[in-house]
C-alpha cells in the first residue's frame, strides 16, 4: 500500500452507477433529462475499466468518468428523448367516440351539463342540442373537448363535420 494515494475500487464505481441508475428509476425520469442514467451508465463503464486494470490512478478514473458521462449525454440524449417522450401529435382513444351512443343519466337543459354513460363509464356531457335531453335517452357524441362529451338527440343529429 502506499501513502499519499488515492486508490478507487472498482467497487466503489459500481455502487455510484447503480445508485445514479436508481435515481433515474425513482424519478420515473421525471426530470425527462436522464442525467443520472448517462453518469450511471459511465460509472459502471469506469468500474469496467478499473477491474480490468487500466486506470488505477484516481485522477485518471475521475476524468474517464467526466468524459464517458459528457459525451454519452451530448450522444444519446435527444435520441433517448425523442423516442421516450409522448408526441403531442399522438392521437387518442377519444377520437374513435365520435358518432358513438350514449345514455343520459340525468336531465340535461340545453347548453348546459349533466352526466352520460358511455361503454360502462359515466362523463360529463354537455348537451349541444336546443332542447332538453331526458333521463335514459340515447344521444350521439358530436364533439369531445378533453373528458367531455357534446352530444345530441340521435334524431336530431345531421352529419355535418364537427372538430373538437
Amino acid at each position: 500500500m502506499s501513502y499519499g494515494r488515492i486508490v478507487m475500487i472498482w467497487w466503489y464505481w459500481a455502487l455510484l452507477g447503480f445508485a445514479f441508475i436508481g435515481v433515474e428509476i425513482i424519478t420515473l425520469g421525471g426530470l425527462g433529462n436522464f442525467y443520472f442514467l448517462f453518469f450511471g451508465t459511465a460509472a459502471l463503464l469506469v468500474s469496467v475499466v478499473v477491474w480490468l486494470g487500466l486506470a488505477e490512478a484516481a485522477w485518471s478514473q475521475w476524468v474517464l468518468f467526466a468524459i464517458l458521462g459528457v459525451v454519452s449525454l451530448l450522444a444519446l440524449k435527444r435520441i433517448l428523448q425523442r423516442n421516450i417522450t409522448p408526441k403531442e401529435q399522438d392521437k387518442t382513444n377519444v377520437d374513435s367516440l365520435l358518432g358513438e351512443i350514449a345514455t343520459v343519466l340525468e336531465d340535461i337543459p340545453s347548453q348546459a351539463a349533466g352526466k352520460a354513460e358511455l361503454h360502462g363509464s359515466t362523463w360529463t356531457a354537455c348537451n349541444a342540442d336546443d332542447s332538453l335531453l331526458r333521463k335514459g335517452q340515447r344521444t350521439q357524441v358530436i364533439r369531445v373537448d378533453a373528458l367531455t362529451l357534446w352530444i345530441k338527440a340521435e334524431s336530431h343529429v345531421k352529419e355535418e363535420p364537427h372538430v373538437g
